[in-house]
């Protein structure tokens, strides 16, 4: 995690920094504040003696007081200090603060003076000042201050520490932890526990979020894939039944004329001939069911093989015209068709699209009723699209069914029957093919009152 390291590099360099800034701050504050002389305060507190002094008149003050010369002869002496006057003392000793001085002085600081005469060093002053008279502040609080910034530095760190726990809590642990609940979800047939979405203001861009970004195209992509398999499983259920109610009534017919001709029911050469082409138009029957089944089983599987090409539209759609209306004639139904758009190029593959009008015109006709069928195609230009509808007279779709016209497997429950045969797999194999085109289908019908499907294409 390059990224992530060196944050935590430049978060723990900075706070060594942090540290050693403040413990030197610190050291050099106490040291300071320690070996610190009030020099300027304590020669205002004795400027009136030290001016006698001067001058050669030793009197009692305020602060005690002693004089030596440059040979440590005391010329005058105030206790406490033990020398008296005409005594010889040391004058190093006497001018250092030494740790002696500090041992027997807690409270006093010395503060020394050159006597001079003349411009000359005749000797030396030395006073003894209450500390309490000077510094105002108390060990406990110059300490406090003098440490004051290794407190802050220390402090700063723990902010720092702090929220870096926390950057680490949710924008690290909390997404692993949700992709590992995700991920044992998953192990469990559970596909529908999101992980926090990457580059969101939760999680920022790091790897971590790239890692959840990844999580989350595998997840989808598994659940996905989940809902292809559940849909499969249930349209090989849906096949099964359906093979089994729609397979059944031709296979029962061929079978029972079958019979028929093997125990002599049909004895003479014509009934002989009618058995033989029932079962002939029973065994083409199961053939277009398995055609239908085959081509249904590649659309799932997205190989049904759609190759498309840019053709000039009228010349493509007059040959299939001529075609279905042979087709429609032959069926004892009316044909008309109606072309309302000038030559275009559209990109379609010929053969998928004659399919689908042959599946739309076969489905007029089985669906025509008892009345004289009539059966109309029309073409018109609708924008940088062609509109294909084919119309028709037949028994019409209720309106609770027409949403459903486009499922696999559907048909009408009051058109279900063994005299309307097909395996409800034609229309939306047709909605596969023009969705695959790019283009839209749809139904209009009121039931009793005829069907519009239409369609366009690019």
């Amino acid at each position: 995690m390059n990224r992530i390291y060196k944050v935590n590099i430049v978060t723990a360099l900075l706070m060594a920094v942090l540290l050693l800034v403040s413990l030197l701050s610190s050291i050099y504050l106490y040291v300071e504040t320690d070996n610190k002389i009030y020099d300027n305060d304590i020669r205002m507190l004795v400027s009136e003696q030290k001016k006698n002094i001067d001058k050669g008149v030793y009197s009692k003050g305020k602060y005690v007081y002693i004089v030596f010369g440059l040979d440590g002869k005391v010329k005058y002496s105030e206790a406490p200090f033990a020398a008296k006057p005409g005594e010889i003392v040391n004058v190093q000793e006497m001018l250092q603060t030494d740790k002696s001085f500090r041992y027997g002085n807690k409270s006093d600081l010395k503060e020394n003076f050159v006597i001079q005469k003349d411009g000359k060093t005749i000797g030396f002053a030395v006073f003894l000042v209450p500390e309490a008279d000077v510094v105002k502040d108390t060990s406990l609080s110059r300490a406090f201050k003098a440490f004051l910034p290794l407190i802050a530095g220390i402090l700063l760190c723990i902010i720092i520490l702090t929220l870096r726990t926390i950057y680490c809590n949710t924008r690290i642990i909390k997404p692993l932890k949700e992709i590992s609940g995700s991920a044992k979800g998953i192990i469990a047939g559970n596909y529908d526990l999101e992980v926090v979405r990457t580059y969101s203001s939760t999680i920022g861009d790091n790897e971590v979020g790239e890692l959840t970004y990844s999580f989350e195209l595998m997840r989808d992509e598994l659940k996905q894939k989940q809902l292809r398999e559940e849909e499969l499983k249930k349209s090989q259920q849906e096949l099964i039944s359906c093979i089994s109610h729609d397979l059944k009534t031709p296979i029962s017919t061929i079978k029972a004329y079958s019979e028929g001709i093997r125990d002599g029911l049909a004895r003479t050469p014509k009934l002989q001939e009618e058995y033989v082409n029932i079962i002939i138009n029973k065994t083409n029957l199961l053939t277009d069911m398995i055609n239908e089944l085959l081509v249904f089983s590649n659309a799932q599987l997205n190989q049904l093989e759609i190759n498309r090409q840019e053709i000039y539209f009228l010349e493509y759609f007059k040959g299939v015209i001529n075609e279905l209306e042979l087709f429609v004639k032959q069926s004892g139904m009316q044909f008309s068709h109606d072309i309302k758009t000038p030559d275009m190029i559209v990109n379609i593959d010929t053969r998928r699209i004659t399919e689908v009008l042959y599946n739309i015109v076969e489905n007029s006709i089985k669906y025509i009723g008892e009345k004289k069928g009539i059966i109309v195609i029309e073409a018109e230009r609708e924008g940088t699209s062609v509109l294909i509808k084919v119309k028709d007279n037949g028994i019409g779709i209720s309106p609770d069914d027409i949403p459903h016209v486009f499922d696999k497997f559907y048909r009408a429950e009051k058109s279900r029957s063994s005299s309307i045969p097909g395996s409800g797999l034609g229309l939306s194999i047709c909605k596969y093919i023009i969705d695959v085109h790019e283009g839209e289908i749809y139904c209009k019908s009121r039931h009793n009152q005829g069907c519009e499907i239409g369609f366009t294409l690019k």
